[in-house]
């Protein structure tokens, strides 16, 4: 009987919550600020946010060439994409002359459909750490610490909120490396020049700059996957020499989001499934597991398969790769493991 009544209490918390997953976090684009010195009109003001926080939304998901493609969406098909809007202000009256501050929430299966149509693949990459060295070569001169610009001023210039930079600390040792391959410094082998930094994402950047361009040469370690990849910028005539650098350091910070995004994006088209057992110990388990899985983004529902005292089986719609979905549970201390040939989820 006691069984029976703890089966019922789990159904119900089932039913009660439901399991399709509705968190749409990922597609929350917040703190879109509009001057009202382009208008007065409110409906103006907030047809204003809606554009830019698309264009916010796209920049952030895509590479640069999908965000590109649909950059020039135009407004009737972007309000079909929101859910809803929220106008950041306490007081209409007492905040009338200053700017419009909006949050604005695109419904995540109305974005899917959207990237599904266009044929787009999107990635879901937020404050992922990247440990980064930028070497100066200027006038065949080398500058590794002592007045180099990059090495000086990199974060400075450096508003994106998608990545997370780690410039190393001068070291001795470095410098040796630096100056013994200063012959062929591509050949550098940059896992034994970050080898106190254990994060899979690291870039060895050779800034060359010429009399009238910068040739780039970027090494690097993106997902655990060497890549290595080349640029050039040319110095436009209107650009003072703090103006060029800062564009070469937007310029490889594109590049560099772009590769990490590239190994990490997600298809609509190909959504997976995974099998797995939850021990039950007590009736607020699944609570937790269902509330805890609908701050997945990559996560769109779950199904019960088989249930009983001791455990539930529930099968899990994801989207990505099973490596990406093992670290978004375990970051809402939900552990998943294979043991004995069957993923077990616990909850921590």
């Amino acid at each position: 009987m006691k069984n029976l009544i703890f089966i019922c209490c789990i159904l119900i918390i089932l039913f009660k919550t439901g399991n399709v997953l509705s968190s749409n976090s990922l597609f929350n684009v917040n703190n879109i600020e509009i001057s009202k010195e382009i208008s007065q009109n409110r409906e103006k003001l907030v047809n204003k946010a809606f554009l830019k926080g698309f264009d916010k939304l796209i920049n952030r998901l895509l590479l640069e060439a999908d965000y590109r493609k649909i950059s020039n969406t135009n407004l009737k098909q972007i309000k079909e994409l929101i859910s809803h809007y929220q106008i950041v202000s306490s007081n209409e009256k007492k905040d009338k002359n200053k700017n419009l501050k909006a949050n604005i929430f695109f419904d995540k299966d109305r974005i899917h459909n959207f990237f599904y149509k266009n044929n787009i693949l999107y990635s879901d990459i937020v404050n992922t750490e990247v440990v980064l060295f930028p070497l100066l070569i200027k006038e065949k001169k080398y500058f590794i610490y002592t007045q180099n610009y990059f090495y000086e001023n990199w974060n400075d210039e450096n508003d994106d909120n998608l990545i997370e930079y780690t410039l190393p600390a001068e070291n001795i040792e470095n410098i040796q490396k630096i100056n013994s391959n200063k012959n062929n410094i591509y050949k550098l082998k940059i896992a034994d020049f970050f080898k106190e930094y254990e994060t899979e994402n690291i870039v060895f950047a050779n800034i060359d700059i010429n009399k009238n361009n910068a040739e780039i040469f970027l090494s690097t370690r993106i997902e655990g996957k060497k890549i290595n990849k080349r640029l050039s910028i040319d110095e436009k005539n209107d650009f003072n020499q703090k103006e060029f650098y800062n564009n070469i350091i937007s310029a490889i910070n594109n590049l560099v989001r772009d590769l990490i995004k590239s190994e990490n994006l997600i298809d609509v088209r190909t959504p997976s499934f995974l099998n797995v057992k939850i021990k039950l110990n007590n009736k607020s388990n699944l609570v937790k597991f269902n509330n805890r899985l609908k701050k997945i983004d990559l996560i769109d529902e779950y199904y019960v398969q088989q249930l009983n005292k001791d455990y539930v089986l529930v099968k899990i719609k994801y989207l990505g790769k099973i490596k990406k979905i093992i670290n978004k549970l375990k970051d809402q201390n939900l552990s998943l493991k294979m043991i004995e040939g069957e993923w077990q989820l616990n909850i921590i």
